[in-house]
């Protein structure tokens, strides 16, 4: 399938370039593992606290006071953890947290074989690569500058994460074109949600639906449906 009119390829990440069993198996139970390790060796960055506090009072069915202390703001993330929440300031931890871990080669990410050719493909026509994911774009950048098949970061241009806003909101999708100065109809999204996909077609931007092993069935839509890179002409 060819893409002539397409301009800049924007990735979502688990689940479309790496396998959803990698950020469920291996990078949250890392951050889970950590947690008490990091705010007692942070506990002078009260920032971290305070978010975290405030952040509590939305959480109505966290039975627990949160404070300060590394234990309780270990018992609080977990939670957050467990719930799948997508606070930023929980990415921001859970982030530091994974920088260290790969720095150190504890942490080595899973990327589909797929993948680097098909930004080789990208690079080579002379069009353009970002990425949009939950996750925190410091988050973004380790998992494909320290991944089985080498540094991928220099196949991307951008990196944008819930900063610009939600993924089930159409208006991050045209702030993420304007960021780009592109128009959306040049933007290609790949991405395994169909509400995102849904946002981003809202948005005037093209969703293309991966059907990865692991990945969660999609209610019906109309978009099209991919099980790899590998058929799509650059």
């Amino acid at each position: 399938m060819e893409e002539q009119n397409t301009e800049l390829y924007l990735f979502d990440i688990e689940g479309t370039t790496t396998p959803i069993e990698f950020v469920h198996k291996v990078l949250f139970p890392y951050s889970v593992q950590n947690f008490q390790t990091f705010f007692s060796e942070t506990s002078a960055e009260t920032g971290f606290a305070e978010e975290l506090i405030l952040a509590a009072k939305n959480e109505t069915d966290y039975a627990e006071e949160v404070t300060d202390s590394p234990e309780s703001l270990t018992g609080f993330c977990k939670y957050l953890v467990s719930k799948d929440r997508k606070l930023g300031i929980l990415k921001e931890i859970q982030g530091r947290i994974w920088k260290k871990g790969y720095e150190s080669g504890e942490l080595k990410s899973t990327i589909f074989s797929d993948v680097p050719p098909f930004l080789e493909r990208i690079k080579n026509s002379g069009k353009r690569a970002a990425v949009y994911s939950s996750g925190s774009v410091e988050a973004q950048i380790l998992i494909y500058r320290y991944c089985e098949a080498g540094d991928l970061t220099v196949y991307f241009e951008s990196y944008f994460d819930t900063a610009v806003g939600g993924k089930k909101e159409s208006s991050s999708y045209t702030k993420i074109a304007e960021k780009l100065s592109l128009s959306p109809n040049s933007i290609v999204f790949f991405t395994d949600i169909k509400e995102e996909a849904d946002a981003a077609s809202e948005a005037g931007i093209r969703p293309i639906l991966l059907s990865r092993p692991g990945n969660h069935p999609q209610a019906e839509h109309k978009y099209q449906v991919i099980e790899n890179f590998n058929k799509i002409l650059v």
